[in-house]
């Protein structure tokens, strides 16, 4: 025999609440407190329950249903995004629909806000990490709510990301305080909204030092190119230190710098972007510039949920701020 599924009402029994009170759960509502919403969310995911999003949108008007835009990669930021994103939309009683871009250009984008609007999602999360064109994006078709995740918007488009201006000033002034005074710069590859921002924030740390800029070499975040990225800084006898925009090229560093025999941090200080899960596991440890996604995720899904009901929002633009984890890859710099 078949064992049924469960029903709203056994979540509700089990719960120790009423059935209005899951419903409530359900639909993100502003009434159930915290800790109710957790006992509640945490029976659903012990029982196994999945609401009947077909029945709710027959008598809500709604599909309870986010559709997210994604660039097709494997990279660490756009992926990380992309989890969380889809993990918060599951805590708040949604499901989620994915189209997955090759590109991000405008025609793509465009293209794939049409067919989310087909699918009558409620909203659309756009993980655009590309600039676009300085155009920003219009309104969405049909008035569907949307945030851009990773992306500058200066439209009506409501837009979360993590402030990587600030992560890599940050990279910098820690680099600064310990006395050096020639900091490179592997960026990332020009088109990209983080490779832009975080190119400024390295700027703007060593102009508000009075130090130079002159050291800057682009790759495309791929450990080769930090490998031979790190190869042509090498030519300035007077670098110190290595600021890579993502710890992929942190650790094609780390291999150029290897074969030079140059020892980090004795030598050289080497700070990478993004605290992969290996960073900590490098020899030396990588410092680096942490981007909470779990953070990202649920603000970006807090304010969507705010815009699909209509309700007013004090800031359609949220930053989230970045943090730095210091490991044994930076120390004072070497004196000559």
């Amino acid at each position: 025999m078949t064992k049924r599924a469960p029903s709203m009402l056994d979540v509700a029994e089990a719960s120790g609440v009423s059935h209005q009170t899951v419903s409530r759960v359900l639909n993100n509502h502003k009434s159930v407190s915290d800790e109710t919403r957790k006992k509640v969310l945490a029976t659903m995911e012990k029982m196994g329950y999945r609401p009947n999003l077909a029945a709710r949108a027959l008598v809500t008007g709604k599909s309870s249903t986010i559709g997210v835009l994604s660039y097709d990669t494997t990279l660490f930021g756009p992926a990380s995004t992309l989890h969380a994103v889809q993990s918060s939309a599951r805590e708040v009683g949604y499901a989620v629909s994915v189209v997955s871009l090759k590109a991000i250009d405008r025609i793509s984008i465009e293209n794939g806000i049409r067919e989310l609007a087909d699918a009558g999602v409620d909203g659309i999360v756009i993980i655009a990490p590309h600039y676009v064109d300085e155009k920003p994006l219009g309104a969405i078709p049909g008035g569907i709510p949307a945030v851009i995740v990773e992306g500058e918007n200066k439209g009506p488009v409501a837009s979360v990301n993590v402030d990587q201006q600030l992560g890599a000033q940050l990279a910098v002034e820690h680099l600064i305080k310990l006395g050096h005074k020639n900091i490179a710069h592997i960026s990332g590859p020009p088109q990209w909204f983080e490779t832009q921002k975080r190119l400024d924030g390295w700027k703007n740390g060593l102009e508000n030092a009075m130090l130079p800029t002159k050291n800057l070499v682009a790759g495309d975040w791929s450990a080769r190119s930090g490998y031979e990225a790190t190869q042509e800084i090498l030519k300035d006898p007077k670098v110190t230190a290595i600021f890579a925009a993502n710890d992929s090229m942190a650790l094609g560093a780390l291999k150029a710098l290897s074969e030079a025999k140059i020892a980090v941090p004795a030598k050289m200080s080497l700070i990478g972007f993004d605290n992969l899960p290996e960073s900590e596991y490098l020899v030396p440890e990588l410092t680096t510039v942490i981007q909470d996604f779990d953070e990202v995720g649920k603000r970006c899904l807090d304010l969507l949920v705010h815009l699909i009901k209509g309700e007013k929002v004090s800031k359609k633009s949220l930053a989230i701020t970045p943090s730095l984890v210091v490991r044994s890859s930076t120390a004072k710099a070497p004196t000559k």
